[in-house]
């Protein structure tokens, strides 16, 4: 039998086409199946909206479930007392990576775990709710993508005042018992001051207490409720929208989950956008990197949301040019 001779530049095309193709293909996809799981305190709009971003943008990466990844989903389904067993659970039978959304899941993550990568999801500053050391060298075997949605308070209140024209007052409510909550509510008022806003705070302690002062509210016109984050207010949001409806009166909250829900209008960082940014981390991570020697990404999204429900029970009319900023509206 005749045997063809191989040409030895072809056989070295062949292996430089074989190592460009491993280059561009997942770490070990061709005989590994990666595990990421996903924590979440509850499923909602955000949180799909993150694993949403999260598998599109890993499938862009050269992923397919099934084959070379898998994506579980661990839903602590609101109980928060769910988060460390779902956590152990997870860390028993070890992923590859564990993305996490929001506060409470990380540092749940953290603390269940000091080897396995963990990946999350925040929209406020990660540093100041103590997931990280820093952004820029997050350490230990975390890292993620981080909305710092205070830092864009300026923007929405900005964007609350064309919706409002005649605004000349915000009202805001926060723990006076919780120094972040503080914080948050000095940022807004310095804020408002620059945009010619007065403010006008509330520091509430207990649930009742919020409560029984949002039902003695009797607002104005060119009044309008702002939210800073605070868990204590917007443990009570829904109790807030139902009341703010009733005495026509305008909020704007910082979390489309929240605008869904019945806020006059939200603005804050995208959680498409952020599940998207997270799986790029993923995938480092997966390729060899280490997380605390990545640098936390800054969301690059924020939607505007508009509940045109919330608008309409009011018997607002939202200027036009205002409509046609909205990211989403809820109809």
């Amino acid at each position: 039998m005749l045997h063809a001779k191989t040409d030895p530049l072809a056989r070295l095309f062949g292996v430089i086409v074989a190592l460009l193709s491993a280059y561009h293909s997942p770490v070990g996809a061709a005989s590994s199946q990666f595990r990421v799981a996903v924590a979440v305190p509850e499923s909602r709009r955000a949180e799909a909206q993150v694993i949403k971003g999260l598998r599109e943008e890993l499938a862009k990466s050269g992923y397919a479930e099934g084959k070379n990844i898998v994506v579980e989903i661990d839903d602590a389904k609101g109980d928060r007392s769910a988060l460390k067993s779902m956590l152990e659970k997870i860390t028993s039978r070890p992923p590859n990576v564990i993305v996490t959304t929001g506060t409470r899941a990380t540092l749940v993550a953290k603390s269940a775990t000091r080897n396995i990568p963990i990946v999350f999801t925040h929209p406020a500053d990660p540093v100041s709710a103590g997931l990280v050391e820093s952004l820029n060298r997050p350490g230990g075997n975390i890292t993620g993508v981080a909305g710092l949605s205070l830092q864009r308070t300026d923007m929405r209140l900005t964007i609350l005042k064309e919706m409002i024209p005649k605004l000349q007052r915000i009202l805001i409510f926060y723990d006076a018992s919780n120094e972040f909550s503080r914080e948050n509510f000095m940022r807004s008022q310095n804020a408002a001051l620059q945009l010619g806003i007065q403010t006008t705070g509330f520091g509430i302690k207990a649930a009742e207490e919020l409560k029984a002062t949002v039902t003695k509210l009797q607002p104005r016109d060119g009044e309008a409720l702002f939210q800073v984050p605070d868990d204590l207010v917007e443990g009570e949001a829904e109790f807030i929208f139902d009341l703010a409806r009733q005495k026509k009166l305008p909020t704007m909250f910082n979390d489309d989950r929240w605008a869904s829900l019945g806020a006059l209008a939200s603005y804050g960082p995208s959680y498409y956008e952020m599940g998207r940014q997270a799986a790029l981390l993923v995938d480092k991570i997966l390729r060899g990197q280490k997380p605390g020697a990545l640098t936390v990404e800054r969301v690059n999204k924020f939607d505007f949301v508009i509940n045109y429900r919330t608008a309409r029970a009011m018997g607002l009319v939202l200027p036009p040019a205002v409509l046609k900023k909205a990211d989403r509206i809820i109809r």
